[in-house]
């Protein structure tokens, strides 16, 4: 009982260290927050304390070896390392994502949409590009005869196509129909735009406004772009 209660007493102190993945660090990420008012700020702040205490166990071998004056064995230095990667592993995972987090908030898919051109699917590609390139549009939606979106033309599928191909081919042959998932509201926004673009993965998203109309085409790869350009 006596070194099951010392036990615990070591893991609770241990515990409240500092540094994340330890409960320690909620403290360390609360009092941060609370000076600079950012909670991202915190969680790094806190991740940074886990790797000063990942490298601190490293040297506890020798620590050891000064104070109770035993030379530390090999099963003293497995225990050290496995519990510094385990440590710093933890503190690294949760400091990428809080800078992740932090930079979500500059993802707005109504700034980051493309202006798109609507072309009836069985227009020649041809011209339909050159119809989005005299409108300057970064897209193109296919329509059905009552003028309801259908598809979107996918970008690599068409720098794929040969231009001597394009004019006998229609634009709904490299359009992508528009399934459930790949119409979003314009308004999102930050992990909201996130999280609905991981649920459907595509190439291209058709945006849409609250009353239904088209507002824009939002592409995957400006999404990455804009994201790493507030790394």
């Amino acid at each position: 009982l006596a070194i099951l209660m010392g036990a615990n007493l070591l893991v609770g102190v241990l515990n409240l260290v500092p540094g994340l993945p330890l409960d320690g660090r909620r403290v360390l990420k609360a009092a941060v927050w609370g000076i600079s008012g950012d909670p991202h700020r915190g969680t790094i702040v806190a991740g940074w304390g886990g790797r000063v205490v990942a490298a601190l166990v490293l040297v506890w071998p020798l620590v050891q070896a000064e104070l109770w004056g035993s030379e530390p064995d090999l099963l003293d230095f497995v225990l050290v390392v496995v519990v510094a990667a385990f440590l710093w592993t933890g503190a690294s995972a949760s400091m990428a994502a809080a800078r992740f987090r932090r930079r979500l908030p500059h993802l707005a898919a109504r700034a980051l949409a493309r202006r798109t051109l609507a072309v009836p699917g069985d227009l020649p590609l041809a011209e339909a590009v050159r119809r989005a390139q005299e409108a300057a549009a970064g897209s193109i939606l296919t329509v059905g005869p009552d003028g309801r979106p259908v598809g979107l033309v996918n970008e690599a599928a068409l720098l794929a196509t040969p231009e001597e191909r394009r004019p006998w081919m229609a634009t709904a042959t490299v359009a992508r129909t528009l399934e459930p998932g790949l119409t979003l509201p314009a308004d999102l926004a930050g992990e909201e735009l996130v999280l609905a673009i991981s649920r459907h993965p595509a190439a291209e998203y058709l945006l849409l406004e609250p009353d239904g109309s088209v507002y824009g085409v939002l592409s995957t790869s400006d999404v990455d772009q804009a994201f790493r350009n507030h790394t």
